[in-house]
């Protein structure tokens, strides 16, 4: 049985190569660009001024207060430009391209009129004042987003700003969902005695959206051989699949033989972990597969240690875990030791630190009450008990940063 930490080294360095895509700049938000992009002009594309205010020669101002002739108006995005000479200046708004002759913009505040077409500027300027030169924040062909950099919005708007319609960047892999098991009834049905409604599909499908990936459920698989076999035939036209339930040893748990029988070559076959030990992990071409424990809590703790992962790296992220910090207990925590344990906690900022609250549950089926969580404590095999006040490793899902999570004094920043 693996550790934890060799069962996550195997999945990583099973996950294929990333895939590159073209996509659309409007649908590029949250991906990973997949080459570096340069600037395809100067930026500023030309000198252009900070202030709404006067351009002038800065010469001409030596002796403020004086009067200069206005000679015209230049505003934001106008091309015909005035020539500016000994004694002049001409009108300008902020953004507008500064004239040819004139080397600095007084501000509009320094100013007051001087008559007719005339401006009495109050302050002299200095070469350069208030104008920004062209090319003084980007060269082109300078580098300004690296290949692997996550687009976000300010991203978004650099490609925008160096004419990206589209982009290249690593694709998200296309996912199969498959909830196995005869005890499985769908979620508008009435559970019959010894029946339950799959919630494990959804929330898997759940799982992952939130990492952008659009995932196909399939209908629910009985415990049949055959029908596992044929199942198994159809995900692997996707390129991730995800099985949940039938990779434990009972009798009637198929999916990890029908799997060996299909061709995947099995690396991960348990985890010393709680909840989540029977997990089952192979490869076939350049198709990943999942056989996530039929418990609910089991299957959402595996995917968010195990999958995510695989996903995030497969997208070319290079951070793919769960982020994580350590905080103060609230409240003491027990355990039966043996095996790592990632014990369901709501973490807050409360003060100048994190605090953890643990959430007890009533097993690995307790879905209701680890709804309230929004991280896993992370607690040692050997560890058995642990008072309020001690610092703990807590993993931060998704819906943490949903939460907001500051108290009325001070946020997290």
């Amino acid at each position: 049985m693996l550790s934890y930490e060799e069962a996550l080294r195997e999945v990583l360095a099973q996950v294929p190569e990333p895939k590159v895509v073209r996509v659309p700049l409007q649908k590029s938000l949250g991906r990973v660009l997949a080459h570096p992009v340069l600037a395809d002009l100067d930026l500023p594309p030309f000198k252009k001024s900070f202030m709404d205010g006067y351009a002038v020669r800065s010469q001409d101002t030596a002796t403020a207060p004086v009067k200069l002739e206005v000679i015209g108006v230049v505003a934001a995005g106008r091309s015909s430009q005035p020539q500016v000479e000994a004694g002049e200046a001409v009108q300008i708004m902020t953004g507008a391209a500064v004239p040819p002759g004139a080397d600095a913009v007084q501000m509009i505040e320094k100013t007051r009129p001087g008559g007719a077409e005339t401006v009495e500027l109050l302050e002299p300027v200095i070469p350069g004042e208030n104008v920004a030169a062209q090319g003084n924040e980007v060269r082109q062909g300078e580098t300004v987003l690296i290949s692997g950099r996550e687009l976000g919005a300010a991203e978004v708007g650099v490609l925008a700003t160096f004419g990206h319609k589209e982009v290249e960047v690593y694709a998200a892999p296309t996912v199969a969902v498959i909830p196995t098991g005869d005890e499985i009834v769908e979620v508008e049905e009435k559970p019959a005695f010894g029946q339950i409604r799959n919630s494990n599909a959804h929330t898997l499908w759940a799982q992952c959206h939130n990492l952008g990936l659009n995932a196909q459920v399939f209908p629910v698989t009985p415990d049949d051989p055959e029908r596992t076999r044929d199942v198994v035939s159809q995900g692997l036209q996707y390129d991730l699949l995800l099985f949940s339930g039938g990779v434990s040893m009972g009798e009637y748990d198929y999916v990890h033989r029908i799997l060996e029988e299909e061709g995947v070559s099995i690396f991960v076959q348990k985890v010393a972990i709680k909840p989540g030990k029977p997990i089952v992990v192979g490869r076939k071409g350049d198709h990943l597969i999942f056989g996530l424990p039929g418990n609910p809590v089991s299957a959402f703790v595996t995917f968010e240690l195990f999958v995510r992962p695989a996903v995030r790296r497969w997208m070319g992220f290079q951070s793919p875990c769960l982020p994580s910090v350590w905080g103060e207990l609230t409240a003491e925590t027990r355990q039966k030791p043996g095996r790592k344990f990632f014990k369901q906690a709501r973490t807050f900022w409360k003060g100048d630190q994190y605090r953890v609250e643990p959430i007890e549950t009533r097993g690995s089926a307790d879905l209701v009450a680890f709804s309230l969580a929004n991280s896993l404590m992370v607690l040692e095999a050997d560890v058995t008990h642990l008072p309020a006040g001690e610092r703990v490793e807590v993993l931060l899902l998704d819906n943490y940063f949903d939460e907001g999570n500051k108290d009325e004094t001070h946020s997290r920043g």
